[in-house]
C-alpha cells in the first residue's frame, strides 16, 4: 500500500470506525446505568415480561408456538434465553451449562417451604401438561451474538462503518486528487510539453496544494520562456553564422587560384572544416525549425515500407565503402499519416548513426512490423552490432550535442545532432523513439508511430 490515497482512506477511516464503535458502546452502556438507576426497566422486569410473552406463545402455539417465540426472541436480543424441560433438556436442543443446571436445582431446593407462587415465576406450561424453565444465559453473550444482532449493535456499527467510510473516501480524494494532477503535470514536462496548467483544475481551492500548483505553473511558464529564447537564440546563431561561412568558402577558393602547390594541403583542411561547419549549421538550423512546428506540414499516407527501402538504397552506397550491410526485412505494407520528407530523414540520421559505429564486415537489421505492445502503432527497429551505448546515456542520446564516443564522434564528423533531429520529428508525428543496448551486442533504435488504416487511405491522402 504505497499509494498516499489509500494510506489516508485506510488510515481516517480506521480511525473513524473506532471512534463510531467506542461512541455506540459508550452510549449503550450509559443508557442501561441511566435505566438501572431511575429503575425503567430492571433485568427482573425484563425477565418477566420476556415469561409472559413466552406463556401467551405457548398458550396459543403450544411447544410449537414456544419454539417460534424462543428463536424470533434469540435473533433479536442480546442475552440468550433457555427454555429447559423437567428432564434438564433445551428446547431447541442447545446445551445448558452446568452452572444452569445448578441453579435451577438450588432454586427449586430453597423455594420449597416457599409460596408456590414465587416458586413459579419462571415456570412455562403449555396446553398438553408439559412444563418448563425460563433461564437467561449471561455467559452465553459473546461478541459474534454482539455483531449479528441488529438491534444490539450491528446495525449502527454498519451505518456508522460506511459513513465514516464514505467520508474518509472523499477526503481522501481531496486531498491526493490534486497531487495526481501534479505528478501527471511533472510526467508531461518531463516529456517536453509544457503548455499543462495544474491551477486552473483546482477551482477555488486556496491550500499549499493550491500553492503548490500556481508555483508549478509559474515554473513552466519560465521554462517555457526560456526554452523559446534557447531556441530563437539557436535558430538566429545558426543563420547569423552562415553569411560569414559563406565569405570563408569564397576566400578559401580565391586563396586557392592564388597560391602554390605548397598550401594546397592545409587549404584542403580548411576546406574540409568549412564543410564540416557548414553541415552543423545546416542541422542546428533544421533542428531549430522542428523546434518550432506543433505538428508536419504536408502530410499524406505513406507507405512505410516503401520509404524505408529508400532510406536503405541511399545508405548502401556508404555502407559498401565501409564493408557493411544493410538488411531490411518488412513483410508487410504498413502506412503512416504524415511528412514523408521528415520520417525520410529521421529514419535516415538513425541509420547513418548506426553506420557509423557499426563494426567493420557486419550487418545492420532494419524490421518493420505492427507494434505488438502497442496497438495502433507500427515499429521500426534499427539494430547495429556496434560497441553499445553506457547505461546512463540511453537516455541522454536524443538530445542536442550528446555523443556516446566524443573522440570518435569528432574523427568521424558526427555533431551530436542527428539523432535529436530524428526524435522531434518523429514526436512531431505522435510517436516515440528509444535505444536500448542488445544482449547480444550492439544498439537497437526502436522507432514508434501511429499507424494508418488501410481502409481510410483513400479518404486520408
Amino acid at each position: 500500500m504505497h499509494s498516499l490515497f489509500w494510506k489516508i482512506f485506510v488510515s481516517f477511516w480506521a480511525a473513524l470506525a473506532l471512534f463510531a464503535l467506542a461512541t455506540i458502546l459508550a452510549a449503550n452502556l450509559f443508557l442501561e446505568h441511566q435505566r438501572e438507576q431511575q429503575g425503567e426497566v430492571s433485568p427482573r422486569v425484563q425477565l418477566r415480561q420476556a415469561v409472559d410473552a413466552a406463556r401467551a406463545a405457548a398458550a396459543t402455539g403450544g411447544v410449537e408456538g414456544l419454539k417460534n417465540w424462543l428463536r424470533r426472541y434469540d435473533r433479536q436480543e442480546l442475552v440468550p434465553l433457555l427454555v429447559i424441560d423437567v428432564e434438564g433438556h433445551e428446547l431447541l436442543g442447545r446445551s445448558v451449562p452446568e452452572y444452569v443446571q445448578d441453579r435451577l436445582q438450588r432454586s427449586l431446593v430453597a423455594g420449597e417451604g416457599r409460596d408456590r407462587r414465587a416458586r413459579d415465576v419462571t415456570l412455562i406450561r403449555t396446553p398438553d401438561g408439559a412444563r418448563y424453565r425460563l433461564v437467561p444465559d449471561f455467559t452465553g453473550v459473546t461478541l459474534q451474538r454482539l455483531l449479528v444482532r441488529p438491534r444490539v449493535l450491528a446495525l449502527p456499527v454498519l451505518v456508522a462503518a460506511l459513513v465514516s467510510g464514505l467520508v474518509c473516501f472523499l477526503l481522501a480524494r481531496y486531498l491526493t486528487l490534486p497531487l495526481r494532477r501534479l505528478r501527471d503535470a511533472a510526467g508531461e514536462y518531463a516529456q517536453g510539453n509544457l503548455a499543462l496548467r495544474v491551477a486552473p483544475g483546482l477551482g477555488d481551492r486556496r491550500d499549499e496544494i493550491a500553492d503548490l500548483a500556481h508555483d508549478f505553473d509559474r515554473m513552466a511558464e519560465q521554462l517555457t520562456a526560456l526554452l523559446h529564447s534557447h531556441k530563437r537564440l539557436l535558430g538566429d546563431v545558426s543563420h547569423e553564422l552562415r553569411s560569414p561561412l559563406a565569405r570563408l568558402q569564397v576566400a578559401l577558393e580565391l586563396a586557392r587560384t592564388r597560391s602554390d602547390a605548397t598550401v594546397h594541403k592545409e587549404l584542403d583542411r580548411i576546406a574540409l572544416e568549412a564543410e564540416r561547419l557548414n553541415e552543423m549549421i545546416g542541422q542546428l538550423l533544421a533542428l531549430a525549425r522542428l523546434e518550432a512546428q506543433d505538428h508536419p506540414s504536408g502530410r499524406e499516407s505513406v507507405d512505410m515500407r516503401a520509404l524505408l527501402q529508400g532510406v536503405v538504397d541511399d545508405a548502401r552506397f556508404e555502407a559498401v565503402d565501409q564493408s557493411r550491410r544493410i538488411e531490411l526485412h518488412a513483410p508487410d505494407a504498413l502506412y503512416v499519416y504524415g511528412d514523408p520528407r521528415l520520417l525520410h530523414s529521421a529514419l535516415e540520421n538513425i541509420l547513418r548513426n548506426a553506420l557509423r559505429h557499426t563494426a567493420e564486415h557486419s550487418s545492420i537489421d532494419i524490421r518493420l512490423q505492427p507494434d505488438g505492445e502497442r496497438p495502433g502503432f507500427l515499429r521500426v527497429d534499427i539494430c547495429d552490432r556496434g560497441p553499445g551505448v553506457p547505461e546512463p546515456l540511453l537516455t541522454a542520446l536524443f538530445e542536442p550535442f550528446v555523443r556516446a564516443d566524443t573522440a570518435r564522434s569528432r574523427q568521424q564528423g558526427g555533431a551530436g545532432l542527428g539523432l535529436a533531429i530524428a526524435q522531434r520529428a518523429i514526436r512531431l508525428h505522435g510517436g516515440e523513439v528509444r535505444a536500448e543496448n542488445r544482449a547480444a551486442g550492439g544498439l537497437r533504435v526502436i522507432v514508434r508511430l501511429p499507424s494508418q488504416d488501410p481502409d481510410r487511405l483513400t479518404g486520408s491522402a
